[in-house]
């Protein structure tokens, strides 16, 4: 995990830090919704304390790829969650932003607030359970680019208190229910764009941002199209990695011609292990996803 790095916002602003007392219960996770390039957690910690643009806003930690900036002591309530001065997401819980800017690795800044979140769950002795999105204090679509896939980074947070706050009951036998995958519109043209690497991402839940990132350059990246991916080092994409464990191929999170031979098989096409420009397998992906039986 990052260096966490003491920022605090000025006591004397009181409608980003307004000083009540709290002993939190909750970790409420956001996103910071701004992708302009540079809007890092340092740009954030900026805006704070330079009034927040007159609005009454204030949370404790801001996230990107390389830190963590903390912005007010965790014994201290925020603004954030939107449910108003006495609602226990404001007063209760513990405000986290997830950078999302363009010019920054959004993979590796979720795996910080998850390392984050587990020591502040260590810590202060909150359950996984009382680990929630904004939406859960106010309707808010956010954290937007994690609600879709919000079970997998939960599950990804390691360590902590992992205790739930349900006190474990003897589950009674019944038959699986069967739920209906999200069903898709995209065009079946064969072409693995932003849209087809949306969908699948929301197939397998993981995070939604149509980029496979940290990813090799190699056959099959570079047939991919319309800048879906963003290449360099690294251990490579979540959602690379859940598709690999999908498809019972090798799980490092780089896309390649053994992950797409598996697909292929998995799929019932041509398995050569490589994407034509356009792709048979693509074409059948797309059906699946707009099927909802991927």
């Amino acid at each position: 995990m990052s260096k966490i790095i003491k920022d605090y916002v000025s006591k004397s602003q009181k409608e980003q830090r307004p000083g009540y007392a709290m002993k939190p219960k909750y970790i409420t996770v956001h996103n910071t919704a701004n992708t302009n390039k540079g809007a890092n957690a340092e740009m954030h910690a900026r805006y704070l304390h330079n009034g927040a643009g007159g609005r009454s806003v204030g949370w404790h930690f801001t996230v990107d790829d390389t830190q963590i900036i903390q912005h007010l002591p965790t014994n201290e309530s925020g603004w954030h969650a939107g449910d108003g001065s006495n609602g226990a997401g404001n007063r209760q819980s513990i405000g986290i932003e997830i950078c999302e800017n363009s010019d920054g690795d959004f993979d590796k800044a979720v795996e910080n607030a998850q390392r984050l979140i587990a020591k502040l769950m260590g810590k202060h002795g909150i359950p996984l359970d009382n680990v929630v999105p904004h939406k859960h204090w106010s309707g808010k679509n956010c954290p937007r680019k994690l609600l879709d896939g919000w079970d997998d980074f939960k599950a990804g947070i390691k360590g902590g208190n992992l205790a739930s706050t349900k006190p474990a009951q003897p589950k009674p036998k019944s038959k699986p229910k069967k739920t209906s995958a999200r069903k898709e519109n995209l065009t079946v043209d064969g072409k693995w764009g932003k849209d087809t690497t949306r969908a699948l991402q929301r197939a397998l839940r993981t995070p939604v941002d149509g980029i496979i990132s940290r990813q090799p350059r190699n056959s099959v990246t570079q047939a991919l199209y319309g800048g879906t991916v963003s290449f360099g080092s690294g251990n490579g994409s979540p959602m690379v990695r859940a598709l690999q464990r999908k498809v019972g191929a090798g799980v490092d999170g780089k896309l390649g011609p053994d992950t797409v031979r598996r697909l292929q098989r998995h799929l019932g096409t041509v398995k050569d292990g490589k994407l034509s420009r356009p792709s048979m397998v693509v074409r059948e992906l797309q059906r699946r996803l707009n099927a909802g039986t991927f």
